[in-house]
């Protein structure tokens, strides 16, 4: 017998094609802007991020048709500033919090085989918060027992005024961090993909849920290893098929929002009225990227989802979450 692992690459496959085919417009919307919650924007912030650094290539001093005029007072700058700072902390919040609640409307979704955004999140803001209190935890007891740990081996070697003890407790700190930062994925991963399934489909708490995973990863250790060798294979891979679509498709966006860009520069340069075009140019191709790759996110981390579901019921029967999926996928394997 096969291990759960490698036996449900295939279904997970036919699973979110059952998902998300035939297309529907609607869903692959909500699926984008669940996904933009999920993964964090799917890495586009960054790469616009990029794009910003390299459109700010030009010299606004030696550019024809700028004059003093067009520099901005340091008043409205520093009122600019505060505001996009003030934003930058509220985004930031909206992420903190929003995230861990959609990570259950996307499995819900996943389970109904429907996206009812408004409808799931209201009915999971406690699964979520609990969440969020579950990873800030996680990363807290990790963070006090490297320092812990760090204070204890100084009073052992005698204190700061031992450079050499000091210098080495940071060299051993430093393997010691990266296998904890290690750990802290992992349990993360298994809360995300496992524990959150487990909650939603047993109506359980999340320390239940952890339980009941727990004692499945203490009786089937060997398939859990397995599955966590196989998933980073296949996350590295759906990385990289990810990056390469999402890359393409941001080049084609860009390309309308470039010309229109180079239209107002070559008549207008940077005045004043130019530099509002552009933060307009620059925010439309911020929310289209954003929309690409949820859109390309969307039938990826899919797959990885029902991947993760499916080994965890082929792993142990108990605890599988996704039982008439499973089942029509059988069904639909014997008449072909």
């Amino acid at each position: 017998m096969g291990y759960a692992a490698l036996d449900a690459i295939d279904d997970a496959i036919d699973a979110t094609k059952g998902f998300l085919l035939p297309f529907d417009r609607g869903t692959w919307l909500r699926l984008a802007v669940i996904m933009f919650f999920v993964t964090g924007g799917g890495g586009v912030l960054n790469n616009a991020g990029n794009a910003g650094q390299f459109a700010g290539n030009g010299d606004p001093g030696t550019a024809p048709g700028a004059g003093a005029g067009t520099v901005m007072p340091d008043i409205a700058f520093g009122a600019v500033a505060i505001a996009v700072v003030g934003f930058a902390v509220l985004f930031a919040l909206l992420l903190l919090f929003a995230s861990p609640i959609m990570e259950f409307v996307f499995v819900e979704s996943l389970f109904e085989r429907e996206v009812h955004v408004r409808r799931y999140f209201s009915r999971n803001v406690g699964n979520g918060l609990r969440l969020l209190g579950f990873q800030i935890a996680v990363v807290l007891a990790a963070g006090v027992f490297v320092v812990g740990l760090f204070l204890v081996g100084l009073l052992v070697a005698g204190g700061l005024d031992n450079i050499a003890a000091s210098l080495g407790l940071l060299v051993l700190a430093f393997p010691l961090t990266v296998l904890l930062v290690i750990a802290i994925g992992i349990v993360n991963g298994f809360t995300t993909v496992f524990v959150v399934p487990i909650m939603l489909a047993e109506d359980r708490g999340l320390l239940s849920a952890w339980r009941r995973l727990w004692s499945s990863i203490t009786s089937h250790l060997a398939e859990y290893l397995v599955y966590l060798v196989v998933s980073v294979l296949l996350g590295i891979g759906v990385g990289i098929v990810g990056s390469i679509v999402m890359l393409f498709a941001l080049a084609l966006a860009a390309i309308p929002f470039g010309l229109v860009a180079f239209g107002v520069y070559t008549f207008a340069a940077f005045s004043t009225a130019a530099i509002a075009v552009y933060a307009v140019l620059g925010l439309g191709f911020l929310v289209v990227a954003l929309l690409v790759g949820g859109l390309v996110q969307a039938p990826l981390q899919s797959f990885l989802r029902y991947y993760a579901m499916l080994v965890l019921g082929g792993i142990d029967a108990d605890l599988d979450p996704i039982p008439e999926i499973r089942e029509g996928l059988r069904a639909d394997d014997a008449m072909q």
